[in-house]
């Protein structure tokens, strides 16, 4: 548990051996990840195999693990098993920046910003280079401290402090700086959490249980004044919630271990949360965004002259919808093609409004395919209020492309291919990109389910 404890020191050499090598070995898994589903990976310039070359450039060298949606179609499981690594390196960074800071003697705080990518290496490469301080140790008592009772004031200031941080942190990345990454849905909760812990705690011991308690409820009403007041909508704080809670609550467990080990004033400690708006202004300058494909088949019992009329002259969606698009998520309910052939302009329907798209491919009984020219929003956030400062519902999540291949059978079915591609500017991807696809596949397969009705039902007519 070396490598996982918040206590004791450790020295310039060690640290630097340490963070290296739990930082490479994010580079180490997307290789072996590779292997794993059987597309192995080449670096351009050093080696290149015939499958999908992974390109050794910045971005990888900075963020390795987002090289993993790579994999051609990265199972869900593949994902989450990205995600843990990543959390389970993560807390490791922390704890080693933390003890690393101590034996500096610099605030602890400085463990938050080893866990975003891009900014988390100059802040390794100033602890490797910062020098051993001579340092007041932490009383006896403090140290042995046995847990006790939480005082409620303390709890309180916790809580009501989590709120405020929430609400800055979203007001800042959102509003100011547009930034949906790291920094919004990581270090911010691991900030909101730290400080938590860190007021719960700092009059005595309060156990870990009780300090997940004050972070858990600071996180729930924080979501809760977020929706009050007009800068988020329930349905993504729900999906950001397993994250954010997750991270808060060792967030939470960091800032219990400032507050019983730390020498120093909680006015010291706490100013170091100004540096969280650099995070968002690095995001905001690199932000990668990530392309994916998706693909949905459905067997028709009518021949491709029925379907393709059925795409180009689709009814009006009528088939019920999921949960997530009940709730505000953003479905199809139709579309309407005005010309034909190549360039004609495609009108489609959705419950946020009508995007406008441009034909690629027109063969009949054969292809359609189609751009998207003017999108509509992802959403429709669920709120009390009719407009909600949220930017991530425009521009974040977007569909790029789309088209239909007919496939005819030899039993006179007709077997239709839908592929479409989307562009993700969410972080992490590996966090964000499961719901995207379940969101697309859910789409799609109303969409061919309807055209599949159609067909079927003109073709009996």
């Amino acid at each position: 548990m070396f490598l996982f404890s918040f206590k004791g020191q450790i020295q310039r050499l060690p640290y630097a051996l340490l963070s290296l090598a739990v930082f490479l070995s994010q580079h180490v898994v997307v290789l072996v990840a590779g292997k794993v589903v059987g597309q192995p990976l080449g670096c351009v310039g050093l080696v290149t195999w015939d499958v999908q070359p992974l390109i050794c450039d910045g971005l990888f060298a900075l963020m390795p693990l987002r090289s993993v949606v790579g994999l051609g179609h990265a199972s869900t499981w593949l994902l989450v098993l990205t995600l843990a690594y990543w959390l389970v390196a993560s807390w490791s960074l922390a704890a080693l920046a933390f003890r690393r800071a101590a034996d500096a003697g610099i605030a602890e705080w400085v463990a938050a910003f080893v866990i975003a990518p891009i900014v988390q290496i100059p802040a390794i490469l100033v602890l490797c280079i910062l020098p051993s301080r001579a340092r007041t140790e932490p009383s006896a008592a403090a140290d042995q401290a046995s847990e006790r009772r939480l005082d409620w004031v303390a709890g309180a200031q916790g809580v009501l402090a989590g709120i405020g941080l929430t609400l800055a942190s979203v007001a800042v990345g959102a509003l100011v700086f547009g930034s949906y990454g790291f920094g919004m849905f990581v270090v911010s909760p691991f900030v909101i959490g730290a400080t938590a812990g860190y007021l719960a705690n700092r009059r005595g011991n309060v156990g870990s249980f009780r300090t997940a308690l004050v972070v858990t409820i600071a996180c729930a009403l924080g979501g809760i004044a977020l929706v009050a007041v007009a800068l988020e909508g329930l349905v993504c704080i729900i999906l950001g919630a397993p994250l954010g809670l997750g991270v808060a609550l060792l967030g939470g467990l960091f800032g219990r271990e400032v507050a019983l080990y730390s020498t120093r004033s909680g006015r010291q400690t706490l100013s170091s949360f100004a540096l969280l708006p650099l995070v968002f202004a690095v995001e905001s300058v690199v932000s990668p965004s990530t392309a994916f494909d998706t693909r949905e088949t459905i067997i028709v019992d009518a021949p491709a002259a029925m379907v393709w009329n059925a795409i180009v002259n689709m009814d009006p969606l009528d088939e019920p919808t999921a949960l997530p698009f009940r709730l505000g998520v953003a479905y199809p309910r139709g579309g309407r093609i005005v010309g034909e052939g190549i360039g004609a302009t495609r009108f489609g329907e959705f419950s946020t409004g009508t995007a406008v798209e441009r034909i690629t491919d027109w063969l009949p009984g054969r292809k359609l395919a189609f751009t998207v020219i003017s999108g509509v929003p992802a959403m429709r956030e669920l709120s009390p209020y009719q407009n909600v400062h949220a930017p991530h519902v425009v521009g974040y999540f977007t569909t790029m492309s789309t088209s239909f291949e007919l496939l005819p059978q030899s039993d006179g079915r007709t077997k239709i291919v839908e592929e479409s591609s989307h562009r993700l500017r969410l972080d992490p991807i590996f966090y964000w990109l499961p719901f995207a696809r379940l969101i697309i596949h859910e789409n799609n397969a109303r969409v061919l389910a309807h055209i599949r009705a159609q067909s079927e039902r003109d073709f009996r007519m």
